[in-house]
């Protein structure tokens, strides 16, 4: 893959979610999207919810997102209802809160502790439908009932000692690492499934990875579409297949403020 391929298919990994890597999980680790996970808690859940409030704050402070425009509202008030929508059918029981960051230039997601989930905005221009937003916040949402947040701030500690009562020891950006392919694969897997429990099709996974697939092959057209997204697309195209979600097809159109539907 030439450089600029590799700088485009970055951004594109960023867009949906796909780990920093560019490498998606080996067929042998197939395997592990079915098998039980166990995460060690150093935390309560309101203590979990507490530390990601105060990073979602400390994250507006250092953006200067503070105080929000009425489209940054009505916009994160919209996808709110979504997150609403799929956290009734979570493990987790968590306020799951979203927090838009309108920057255009920013293409991604990332789950905070407690249920807290940043939106960018730049993620939204590739979206046509409202499902294909659910399935970004259900990709994030898996990330913290999965149990991998939680065993990102169990790791902190153990090796820096540090306390989850003390925000000022933690910062917003360290949960914005990947979590390796494997788990990342695993957050699309899992998501999928949360999306057709909240009534959205498992399809929006498939359309949104699609698009990016296009997208390469416009800036880049003698180049081979980016691997990392192709094996996600035949995972989610496994997985309809598997839990015989043919006919889940419909969609609803996405309803942002200052768009159409």
């Amino acid at each position: 893959m030439t450089r600029p391929t590799t700088m485009l298919a970055t951004a594109l990994f960023a867009a949906v979610l796909i780990p920093w890597s560019g490498h998606a999980a080996p067929r042998s680790h197939r395997s592990s999207l079915h098998t039980p996970r166990i995460t060690p808690h150093v935390a309560t859940d309101s203590e979990e919810i507490a530390l990601g409030a105060a990073l979602a704050d400390q994250l507006k402070q250092q953006r200067g997102l503070l105080p929000q425009n009425e489209e940054t509202r009505r916009i994160e008030a919209y996808l709110q209802t979504i997150a609403d929508s799929l956290g009734k059918h979570a493990k987790r029981k968590l306020p799951w809160r979203i927090h838009y960051d309108p920057h255009a230039g920013l293409k991604s997601g990332f789950a905070l502790p407690g249920g807290h989930i940043v939106i960018w905005g730049g993620i939204l221009a590739y979206m046509s439908t409202e499902d294909e937003a659910a399935a970004i916040i259900a990709h994030e949402i898996m990330h913290i009932d999965d149990g991998q947040v939680s065993e990102r701030i169990a790791q902190k500690v153990a090796r820096q000692h540090v306390s989850v009562a003390d925000p000022s020891q933690w910062t917003w950006n360290e949960f914005g690492a990947s979590y390796g392919a494997v788990k990342e694969n695993l957050c699309d897997y899992d998501g999928a499934k949360l999306l057709v429990k909240a009534g959205y099709s498992p399809y929006a996974y498939k359309t949104l990875l699609e698009s990016f697939v296009v997208l390469a092959k416009v800036h880049f057209p003698a180049s081979p579409p980016p691997k990392a997204i192709t094996d996600r697309i035949t995972q989610i195209e496994s997985e309809i297949r598997e839990f015989h979600w043919e006919a889940l097809t419909k969609t609803t159109p996405i309803a942002l403020p200052g768009t159409a539907g």
